[in-house]
């Protein structure tokens, strides 16, 4: 974590921020020169002047097939240093072109269970740590395991346990021929092997760690150099939409990630779209189903008056046209895993759980439990016109910078 000298005896921490490019459209090289010259680096200048500013970049497998070639690498890596961007994190969840007419399930492959993902992770990872600046620990988001509906149980869990590992190998050779740290963050998310905290500590616990004792311990490692070594590279990237969408209680959730050893590698600080009491809000129950579009999922969840998880459904699409009391009769709340701007707490008749956002974030910098602060709408383009982009990146960038001024933080770099 970066930590900055102030005086004689005191040391700030100081979390990094940035903003997700996997926003903007593109899978090529050209692509990403595109978007960062007209929507990156302008943020950068409107919030910062001259300053630095962190990056998570978006990398798939168009982009990164191009700068595997060193000397594409080298002229991307001056490009950045000459732009003030400070690459201090990846966002390789989609690895597929994010931005095609129809990426719902497509999203999610290959998935941890097909050895595919963990050779591309491993291959971005490479490239990341000829980007990622000297003394700086990194890190990489991607898919919690597998898509629940196409492939789950204790045979997929396997699979995908076997592929972390792989990677996760790799990293620890990237860490020991370079000095530079990267670490795998899995994102948990609806209808993925991974949806809540107690998914991901099961998994580590009944999965990662007994194959990884088992395949490590034939190279040598002890058992406790082999927990060190996962507890070290393998994270979670704690997306606060997908949380809030299954009513996972924030604070709760982080806690017990802590709890169990489990370190938060980066935060993907996102809202979901709600709505309360939805039988009584007929024109809002409308909104909120005809927000339903080709591209994405958007999973949704309902609770009851006591919180207690009552329906599910895995697209907008499959919300009824109307809804019946009798066959949702005790539906107090609707959810949706639809990525609106953080500092919005209504989307037109909607609402939004961005309380539930700042509550994490908050226990995050109080605690100091990760530094690395990504804002990830990447529905902008969905939401607003393409022209409309720097603005509202610019304003979501100062929600946060304003949530850490509450507590006297100041941002990395």
């Amino acid at each position: 974590m970066p930590f900055v000298s102030m005086g004689r005896t005191r040391t700030t921490w100081r979390p990094l921020l940035a903003y997700s490019t996997n926003v903007h459209r593109g899978e090529s090289l050209a692509d990403v020169y595109r978007f960062l010259a007209a929507y990156t680096i302008p943020v950068r200048k409107r919030l910062f002047g001259a300053e630095k500013a962190g990056l998570e970049l978006r990398l798939g497998i168009g982009s990164a097939k191009e700068l595997e070639k060193p000397a594409q690498r080298e002229a991307f890596r001056g490009y950045l240093e000459e732009n003030g961007l400070v690459p201090f994190s990846i966002n390789a969840y989609p690895l597929r072109n994010f931005h095609s007419r129809r990426v719902k399930e497509q999203v999610y492959l290959p998935s941890w269970a097909d050895a595919q993902r963990g050779r591309w992770t491993t291959t971005i990872a490479g490239i990341f740590a000829d980007l990622l600046p000297t003394g700086m620990t990194g890190t990489i988001s991607t898919l919690g395991g597998a898509y629940r509906p196409a492939e789950h149980g204790p045979a997929t869990l396997r699979k995908v346990a076997s592929n972390y590992l792989k990677t996760l190998e790799a990293l620890a050779r990237i860490d020991q021929a370079t000095g530079k740290k990267i670490l795998l963050a899995v994102e948990p998310e609806p209808d993925t092997s991974f949806e809540t905290a107690a998914d991901v500590i099961n998994f580590f616990e009944s999965y990662l760690y007994p194959q990884a004792r088992s395949a490590w311990k034939r190279k040598g490692l002890s058992a406790t150099r082999t927990e060190e070594r996962l507890r070290t590279f393998f994270t979670v990237n704690y997306d606060t939409c997908h949380f809030s969408v299954l009513f996972q209680d924030q604070v709760a959730s982080l806690r017990s990630l802590r709890r169990a050893g489990l370190e938060v590698g980066k935060v993907h600080v996102t809202n979901a779209i709600s709505l309360a009491n939805p039988h009584r809000a007929r024109l809002a129950y409308e909104e909120f189903r005809g927000m339903d579009e080709p591209r994405y999922f958007h999973q949704f969840c309902g609770k009851d008056a006591d919180g207690n998880t009552t329906w599910r459904g895995r697209d907008l699409d499959h919300l009824p046209v109307r809804l019946e009391q009798d066959r949702q009769p005790a539906l107090a709340e609707l959810r949706s895993h639809y990525h609106v701007p953080i500092y919005l707490r209504k989307w037109r008749r909607l609402g939004t759980t961005r309380d539930e956002t700042r509550k994490a974030v908050l226990e995050v910098l109080r605690t100091r439990q990760c530094s690395h602060l990504v804002i990830e709408t990447y529905t902008w383009p969905l939401l607003e016109k393409e022209e409309r982009l720097v603005h509202g990146i610019t304003r979501e960038f100062r929600w946060l910078l304003k949530t850490l001024a509450e507590l006297g933080i100041e941002r990395g770099l």
